[in-house]
């Protein structure tokens, strides 16, 4: 491992290397590693056996303390926000489900209460598509990606080191660019209850911010 980054260092400080192709072989490196971690878990189970670790001292201290209010009502907040903590992971697949799948909320009855003869009462919301979501509001990306994934094969210098890192970190910046408008699509509210408006809508943005992109671009070269 020392030696993997000792290599990494001499080849940022290579000043034969272009910074195109050090910015392309870092972005790579990092995508590798949030990849691997992310579906593999590493982190996460580190992350979940720390936490048990701690909801344990937790749990034993409130124990010792339990005759002490103060001590175990703080015990307790700290108990909760333990709890509560989530990895990046789960913040992440948050931001996408959120209202993606199907929720519903549902009035709590006590049964033992005869008193209590309110009926139980489900409200749902409706579900946008995450798929529809991704694709309206990357449609060109979409439409990009499969002659990016084979440009490898198809390309005359395609199995050269730079254009490999190049190659890579393109399409973790396509990724990252896709997943970013996503979330920003998923902040806009469902229109009348109907989420095919919201599609229509991703629809016209995305297609507006590209027309604005070459304008600009065929603004610039005519100046």
């Amino acid at each position: 491992m020392g030696d993997i980054f000792k290599h990494f260092i001499d080849l940022i400080k290579d000043k034969t290397t272009s910074w195109g192709f050090k910015t392309a072989l870092f972005v790579s490196v990092i995508g590798i590693i949030f990849l691997t971690d992310f579906y593999l878990g590493f982190s996460y189970n580190y992350h979940l056996n720390n936490k048990i670790e701690q909801l344990d001292n937790i749990s034993n201290l409130k124990q010792k303390y339990q005759t002490d209010s103060v001590m175990l009502a703080g015990l307790t907040k700290m108990e909760r926000k333990v709890f509560y903590k989530k990895h990046y992971s789960d913040q992440l697949s948050h931001l996408f489900i959120k209202d993606s799948t199907k929720t519903g909320s549902s009035e709590y009855i006590e049964q033992d209460n005869p008193t209590n003869i309110k009926p139980t009462t489900i409200t749902k919301k409706p579900i946008r598509s995450i798929y529809w979501m991704t694709f309206t509001s990357n449609y060109l990306f979409v439409i990009i990606l499969p002659f990016l994934i084979f440009l490898p094969f198809y390309s005359k210098d395609g199995r050269k080191a730079s254009t490999l890192a190049g190659w890579f970190a393109s399409m973790i910046m396509f990724g990252v660019f896709g997943a970013i408008t996503t979330w920003i699509a998923y902040q806009i509210p469902i229109f009348g209850n109907n989420p095919i408006w919201n599609y229509i809508i991703n629809f016209l943005i995305h297609t507006l911010f590209w027309i604005l992109i070459f304008q600009f671009n065929n603004d610039k070269k005519k100046n």
